[in-house]
């Protein structure tokens, strides 16, 4: 098994470069998301496969492009990583005896992911990959019976209206439009009562966050802060550990 969980970790360390590149084309409108090579943001030269590998050529580079030694984002390195031991967690989760139920739960990892780190650059959900999650998410639960039907019904619906509730009575100002379509994400891969866990969890976190941010003033009372990451890691953590904290809650009632 040590040899399954240290290939899950390559293995999304490799996700994670690619998520870097899905990101940048994305945002800036550059053609062809799955193809293509890769190059310096800066100087736009292309990249040899030596200054791809995950982590390790950024440590070689000494944090510099190889070809304009111009600074690279330490968001590469960070991404990768993230994700590489988000695919070890998940697989030690999910476990590889369905020939199914691991890679898509590897996929949700990488979108959570990939969307997380999105939102804290440039502060958007970007459609192209939240609403084909939302598409596969409910045909899993469709033909995988992965959530009973009431239980989906009830999750799907709790974040949906929640959201699009502050999104429409704040006239966007408090949320954007794709909180609702992460809401969607977190209601078909939860269920209820899961989802309570989830959002709970996010809001928990976000406000430590801001309130750290503030002593340290790291942030202020009037900064935008992306709330989508926090509601991805409130899912993920439900998703892992949500039957656990809602059976350690269940005691003190």
């Amino acid at each position: 098994m040590t040899q399954i969980y240290l290939l899950s970790f390559l293995t999304g360390l490799c996700f994670g470069s690619f998520a870097s590149v899905v990101i940048y084309r994305l945002h800036s409108g550059q053609k062809g998301l799955f193809w293509g090579r890769s190059n310096c943001p800066k100087c736009k030269h292309a990249l040899a496969p030596t200054d791809l590998v995950p982590v390790f050529s950024f440590l070689a580079n000494k944090f510099k492009c190889h070809y304009c030694r111009k600074p690279i984002s330490l968001t590469y390195p960070l991404l990768e990583l993230t994700m590489g031991l988000c695919f070890l967690m998940t697989t030690y989760w999910a476990g590889i005896e369905s020939l199914w139920k691991l890679p898509y739960y590897l996929f949700l990892t990488f979108i959570f992911v990939a969307i997380s780190f999105y939102d804290i650059l440039y502060q958007e959900i970007p459609d192209q990959l939240s609403l084909p999650t939302i598409v596969l998410a409910g045909l899993a639960d469709v033909f995988g019976h992965l959530i009973a039907p009431s239980s989906l019904i009830i999750g799907f619906a709790i974040p949906v209206v929640f959201f699009g509730a502050m999104f429409f009575g704040s006239r966007g100002r408090w949320i954007g439009g794709g909180d609702i379509r992460i809401g969607a994400i977190m209601g078909l891969v939860l269920g209820y009562p899961k989802v309570l866990v989830a959002l709970f969890l996010a809001y928990c976190i976000g406000s430590l966050f801001s309130v750290v941010g503030l002593i340290t003033k790291r942030i202020r009372l009037k900064s935008a802060i992306p709330f989508g990451p926090f509601l991805f890691l409130g899912t993920y953590i439900a998703m892992i550990w949500g039957d656990k904290i809602l059976n350690w809650y269940l005691k003190f009632i």
